[in-house]
């Protein structure tokens, strides 16, 4: 009989012990990047995407690019290529009929030689108003070549010497052809039944997949891999500075302060910030107005090219902006002021790839052209390196910084992509329990202007916002889409900004054509798109009709973003919502419809105090929700990682804390001890040797739990 082995409890506790201690592995560090939002957008594009059909098209936008093209154009297209059969399409608006173009396709996956990497396909023909391309591949020609992105250059030289437009696939579109595509090399839906199958892709080795090394077709939009490209992105966004001048995108994009920056957080900051590199560099002098930087949190921005002056322009928050993605597009280009029509001619509010030649594909920055190339939101950190990062002002590509690589900008697209909600709310299912912010919400909604039996319209009775602002985010309850409207802004007398530097150029909003009646008297030039303001729909003095339009940015994260509009023109959220009962907004294209519908603010003061604590409550729950989230997380993770996650948190509820306070009245004071309580709690979490942390998060989650419920029900 084997004797038994007996083994000391104690060493079996020792053991225990052993496990309990050891850490758990390390997650990837995401920080406000949250992998559920990224993945319900993705899953919300994609059904869209396969609802629109002709799956085995890859569509591309195509549009100047100020990081890459070597003159400024305005023109803007689209390349088509079908995977089944090689065809290519390319149609371009606006391109000069006195020279000639050749259209490119870039592997920027490659080194070395530029015959590795750029593929001349052929010319383009001028018919009418365009210029086309409709040409067969040739597969053995193409084979390893993966089509990172399109370019049109002058014919003669190559993209690097002559490219004018340049576009890359999205990261969605990315993502779609990696789990789609790659290995099974499959077109179509996801569907498992037989006869859905798709056909065989013959040339899907050509599809941009995302650059995840040893994931297969399958995981490639999994959660561990969607976390992962996220934390990347996040690491790239806060550390990277793409060899320039020692700025990132945090750099005017602060992570801690809701993904953007203002004159009360510049002010904290020492003087060795690189926020502040052109007043420490003197061969940057110029890259900023460090006066306007300092008092108003305006940067420099050459939206027009940058042979043209600079327009000043504020740091806009990234939170929710896969919301707000969609570009509004007008049947005729030559009108754009109001209600947009809702048919074919304005991109699916849910797939912006399904796009039509001769606009943008996403609406970026304050104008809704920000981003270079297509438009796309991917590509939006080339031009803002090349503008914000370079160690000159000479701007040379790979000596004053290097433009990021393709898996560099799947990251950043996936990080920005994940941030804040990924939804809109429901403003139809919230009954707040503040009879003022109640109140305001129904003012928000109000569609119409009473009148009298004389015609004359009620004052105080209409806000008239939820038109361009369905469910207080940044998109029309009519189109579906994020407008972009000439509101009056840049006809304001006495902007602040204009009387601390009386030179600086105006501020024509979207396009890039020179118009000479901007300002407040109608007497300065700016560049714009060249629209007019139909007859009717404006109440400007004869013969100034030309449009300065910007997009419209969502409410819900307003309150604790300001100050407002593309210029920080207006400080308090109370004065912002006052704006749209002046003259400036009444008397502006933006206050009337394209049927000529009286759109004009009517609010009295107490009105505005309605309406803004409405917008104060819903940033509030917005704070909730995301301080909740981090909170949560930082529960999951170990040290550091959980003290960085839970000091975002606390950014959050602070900000919550604030949005009350400085409404000065302050309909919710219960909630608001709530709020205090729960900051407490999180506060002594941070100490991350403190036994009872994770009871200390969960009471604070709880506590603001309870804030939201004496806010509102519903929602």
């Amino acid at each position: 009989m084997k004797k038994q082995l007996k083994i000391p409890l104690a060493f079996v506790a020792a053991i225990a012990l052993g496990y309990a201690l050891t850490p758990k592995p390390e997650a990837p560090f995401t920080g406000h990047g949250n992998v559920d939002a990224l993945s319900k957008v993705y899953e919300r594009w994609k059904t869209a995407h396969e609802q629109q059909g002709n799956l085995e098209v890859l569509r591309v936008g195509l549009g100047f690019s100020r990081a890459q093209s070597r003159q400024f154009t305005a023109a803007n297209g689209e390349a088509a290529l079908n995977l089944l059969n090689g065809q290519l399409s390319v149609a371009v608006s606006g391109l000069s009929n006195q020279e000639q173009y050749d259209v490119w396709l870039l592997d920027n996956h490659k080194s070395g030689n530029l015959n590795d990497k750029a593929i001349k396909i052929g010319p383009l023909s001028a018919h009418e108003d365009k210029h086309l391309l409709t040409t067969q591949l040739d597969r053995d020609r193409l084979t390893g070549f993966t089509m990172d992105a399109v370019a049109i250059a002058k014919a003669g030289e190559t993209p690097q010497t002559g490219g004018l437009l340049f576009g890359s696939p999205s990261l969605l579109q990315r993502l779609y052809y990696t789990e789609r595509y790659w290995p099974a090399a499959t077109v179509g839906s996801v569907t498992t039944e037989e006869n859905a199958r798709p056909a065989q892709a013959a040339f899907e080795f050509l599809l941009p997949k995302t650059a995840q090394a040893g994931v297969t077709a399958s995981a490639a939009t999994s959660p561990e891999q969607l976390t992962q490209l996220i934390a990347t992105g996040q690491q790239l966004f806060t550390e990277q500075t793409f060899n320039g001048n020692g700025r990132t995108c945090a750099t005017c994009h602060r992570p801690d302060n809701n993904h953007t920056i203002d004159p009360s957080y510049i002010a904290k900051l020492p003087k060795t910030d690189p926020l502040f590199v052109a007043e420490t560099n003197p061969v940057l002098a110029d890259l900023e107005k460090p006066a306007l930087l300092r008092q108003f949190g305006l940067f420099v921005a050459n939206v027009d090219g940058f042979d043209r002056p600079p327009v000043m322009r504020s740091s806009s928050h990234l939170l929710g902006i896969a919301n707000t993605l969609t570009f509004e597009k007008t049947i005729n280009p030559g009108y754009g002021n109001g209600e947009f029509t809702q048919d074919t001619d304005y991109f699916n509010a849910h797939d912006p790839e399904a796009q039509q030649s001769g606009t943008h594909t996403h609406a970026i920055g304050w104008s809704g052209d920000g981003a270079p190339d297509g438009g796309s939101l991917r590509d939006f950190a080339k031009g803002a390196i090349k503008q914000h990062l370079p160690k000159t002002l000479i701007r040379a590509e790979n000596i004053d910084f290097r433009l990021p690589t393709e898996a560099e900008l799947d990251a950043l697209e996936a990080y920005m992509l994940s941030l804040g909600r990924s939804e809109e709310i429901n403003l139809a299912n919230m009954y707040f329990k503040s009879p003022l912010v109640q109140n305001g919400l129904l003012l928000f909604n109000t569609k119409n202007n009473p009148k009298l039996a004389d015609g004359t319209v009620l004052f105080g009775t209409t806000g008239n916002c939820n038109g361009c602002h369905s469910n207080a985010g940044g998109i029309s309850s009519t189109t579906n889409a994020n407008p972009t409207r000439d509101t009056g802004v840049e006809r304001m007398r006495d902007q602040l900004h204009h009387l601390a530097d009386p030179n600086l150029a105006y501020d024509g909003g979207f396009g890039q054509t020179l118009q000479t009646d901007c300002g407040p008297n109608f007497n300065e030039t700016c560049y714009s798109d060249g629209s007019l303001a139909p007859a009717g729909t404006t109440t400007r003095p004869a013969g100034h009709q030309g449009l300065n339009r910007f997009n419209t940015p969502s409410l819900i994260e307003a309150a604790d973003t300001a100050p407002f509009f593309h210029n920080n023109s207006v400080t308090t959220l109370e004065e912002t919502v006052a704006f749209y009962s002046s003259d400036a907004f009444n008397s502006s294209p933006g206050a009337f419809t394209s049927s000529k519908a009286n759109r004009q603010g009517k609010l009295d003061s107490s009105q505005v105090i309605a309406v803004a604590l409405f917008l104060r409550s819903i940033n509030v729950l917005e704070n909730i929700r995301s301080s909740n989230l981090l909170d949560q997380k930082a529960i999951t993770l170990n040290g550091d990682q959980s003290v960085k996650t839970l000091k975002l948190a606390i950014a959050d509820t602070q900000d919550a804390i604030d949005v009350l306070k400085e409404a000065v009245i302050n309909p919710y004071p219960d909630a608001l001890d709530k709020l205090q309580q729960a900051l407490y709690y999180e506060t002594q979490a941070t100490n991350k040797l403190y036994p009872n942390r994770t009871t200390l998060m969960q009471n604070a989650i709880n506590l603001k739990n309870q804030a939201r419920s004496m806010i509102v029900s519903g929602g």
